[in-house]
Order: structure tokens, then C-alpha cells, then sequence
């Protein structure tokens, strides 16, 4: 069984302004005693990440290095060059979605005029699992005759399936049944309703009308999984980040927000490829080193808020003594800090 991820609820925190957000990092790294500050950020490609780049440098007068590849994918690799850039490091990172949200799934108007999948990334990978996971909680059906609860699974669902290179869903039957079928459906086999499964269920099986209807949300997380050959060497992105996250996609396809829940656990999965790093690879002797990571919501092309998440604290390069802070806690730290205003305007900064 993976590791869970934080609950969404714990992820929710009110989001920042930029400007706001790095005034006050700013400010805490100020009176830490960071010196000659490389600022380096992990954000998708996407062109609406493009200013919150940008500002991020501007707070730290020093231009931002890059640690990111497309879909928020972390390459560890180029902090290693970073080190010899800079002397203590403060770091953004994590994936970003659209602030208009329909049916899951997060959007943004792009500069032609269009509404378009953002992050797309993300997005796309999300079109992989999300279209099969619902096709199979409106084709298993529930019912209740003759005073049992009972439930009609097709057999494309009842059968073991190979692992090829297509995605494929498979059912665990038997959390989801009792006992041999009881008949032939329509589709496939009928089964006693597993009990665990009518217990949480009230209200919903009371009639004895013999109404079939899709087993719907009721298709939890623990009642499936999915396969597919991916290769672990790969370099690919996609690839990549759905090696990363792949054992977490029964809870991300029956979430409310299936987008942005895979854009919190991608974004929880590469601050622990980050923070790993620092602590166990990085040459970094002395070095201060401040991470943020977090959900970026974009508004428009240009307008950007952020979504404090998780955060890494390591001073003097002092590994074992690295802290580490939950949702609340990097959000309680931040709103503590005064907010830092640049000397300059962006345009000086720019030097212009």
C-alpha cells in the first residue's frame, strides 16, 4: 500500500499574491541571514508561468535559475549546477491549474482567445485514466430484489486483464462482492452486494423496484486499480511523472477535482524528490536553502495566485537538522513575515 498523500483539505490553504507571497519569503530569508541568494524555481513551461518567473526574480534581484521541465517535473541535476551560482538558495516550485474549473478539470483563455486544459500536461495524462474510471462506475450497477442488495458487473470487468502499454482498469472483486454470482445480467454476471459496500450505502437501496443504477462515487479508491507497463528508466516526462504518481490514481480520478488533486499530489511527489536531494546528494556546504513548493492557480495568462504546501527549511548545510513543514505550518510561517518591497521598480530591475 503507497503512501497517502495529505488530504485536500489539508492542501486547500488561502492562496497569496505573488508579490505578496515573495515580499514575504523575501523578509524571512532576509533576517535568516541569507547572502548572495540564487533564487531557482520548478514550474511547468507553460507561458502563463512565464511572469511569476520573473517577479520571483525581480523580489530577489537576481534572475531565476531554472530547475523545471514541462508538467512542474523536477530535474534534480540542475541544482547541482545551480550550487555554483549562488551561495544560499531560495526555491518556488510545484504545478499550476486553471482557475476556471469544469467538470474536474481546470482551464485558462490562451492568447488566441480559447479555453484550453491547464495545466496541459497534466491534463493530458489525466484523459489516460479519468474517461475509464467513469465509464466503469456507470456500467457497474446496483440494485436490490428480492431484499438483497445486489450488484451487475460486466465482464469486461470481471475477467484479469494483461498489462500492455493501454491504460486498463481492474476491479477488486472481491471487496466488492459475496459469494458466487446469482445470475446473468444484461452485461455480465450478478452478485450479492458486498455488505461493507450496502452499509455505506443508506438510502440509496431501499426499493424493491428492481432499478438498476451506475455504481457512481461509490466506486472508491479501494474497489480498483489500474495497470499499465510504464518503464522506470524513461526520461520522458510524461512518462516521468506517471511513474511518479501512478499507484495514486484511483484516488485522483474519483476525487471532485481529479485535475487539481493530481496537480497537489505531483506537486507533494517533487518537493520529496527535492528535499531528498538537498538533504542526501547536494554539495552545498554552508549553504542556506529554502523551499517552497505549492499549487499555482492561474487566473489569466498573467495574472497568477499561489497556494503555500509544503516547505524545507535547511541551514549552514546542516542536513540532519533540516525542518520540514506541513500545509499550515509553512502558511502560519509566511503570514508571519513582513512583506518585502524592492528598492527598485521592475523596470530598473530590468535596467531599463
Amino acid at each position: 500500500m503507497p503512501i497517502a498523500p495529505p488530504p485536500e483539505s489539508f492542501l486547500d490553504q488561502n492562496p497569496m499574491d505573488l508579490m505578496e507571497l515573495y515580499g514575504r519569503m523575501r523578509s524571512l530569508t532576509d533576517h535568516a541571514g541569507f547572502s548572495g541568494t540564487l533564487p531557482a524555481i520548478w514550474q511547468c513551461s507553460d507561458e502563463s508561468q512565464s511572469i511569476k518567473k520573473a517577479l520571483f526574480g525581480y523580489v530577489n534581484n537576481c534572475p531565476t535559475f531554472n530547475l523545471g521541465r514541462v508538467g512542474a517535473l523536477l530535474d534534480p541535476s540542475r541544482l547541482a549546477t545551480a550550487a555554483h551560482h549562488g551561495n544560499d538558495f531560495v526555491i518556488l516550485g510545484g504545478s499550476h491549474i486553471g482557475a476556471e474549473e469544469s467538470e474536474g478539470v481546470g482551464y485558462i483563455e490562451r492568447i488566441h482567445g480559447k479555453q484550453a486544459t491547464c495545466c496541459g500536461m497534466l491534463g493530458q495524462i489525466l484523459t489516460g485514466y479519468l474517461p475509464i474510471y467513469r465509464r466503469a462506475s456507470q456500467l457497474i450497477k446496483i440494485f436490490r430484489e428480492d431484499n438483497i442488495n445486489k450488484i451487475e458487473i460486466p465482464y469486461k470487468y470481471l475477467f484479469q486483464k494483461p498489462t500492455t502499454d493501454i491504460v486498463r482498469i481492474q476491479i477488486r472483486l472481491e471487496k466488492l462482492i459475496e459469494g458466487e454470482a446469482l445470475g446473468e445480467g444484461t452485461l455480465g454476471k450478478i452478485f450479492r452486494l458486498n455488505t461493507r459496500i450496502s452499509n455505506s450505502l443508506p438510502g440509496l437501496l431501499t426499493s424493491n423496484d428492481e432499478a438498476r443504477q451506475p455504481i457512481g462515487k461509490s466506486l472508491t479508491p479501494d474497489l480498483f486499480y489500474f495497470k499499465k507497463n510504464l518503464d522506470p528508466q524513461s526520461h520522458e516526462p510524461q512518462t516521468m511523472i506517471e511513474v511518479s504518481i501512478f499507484d495514486f490514481f484511483p484516488e485522483i480520478v474519483s476525487s471532485p477535482f481529479p485535475h487539481r488533486r493530481l496537480c497537489n499530489i505531483n506537486t507533494w511527489r517533487q518537493f520529496h524528490r527535492i528535499a531528498s536531494f538537498i538533504t542526501d546528494d547536494f554539495d552545498g556546504s554552508g549553504s542556506n536553502i529554502f523551499v517552497l513548493a505549492g499549487l499555482t492557480i492561474d487566473h489569466t495568462l498573467r495574472h497568477n495566485t499561489f497556494i503555500p504546501q509544503f516547505g524545507f527549511w535547511m541551514e549552514n548545510g546542516q542536513a540532519l537538522e533540516a525542518r520540514y513543514f506541513a500545509p499550515k505550518e509553512i502558511y502560519d510561517l509566511l503570514i508571519r513575515q513582513d512583506i518585502y518591497t524592492p528598492p527598485m521598480t521592475f523596470l530598473e530591475y530590468a535596467g531599463l
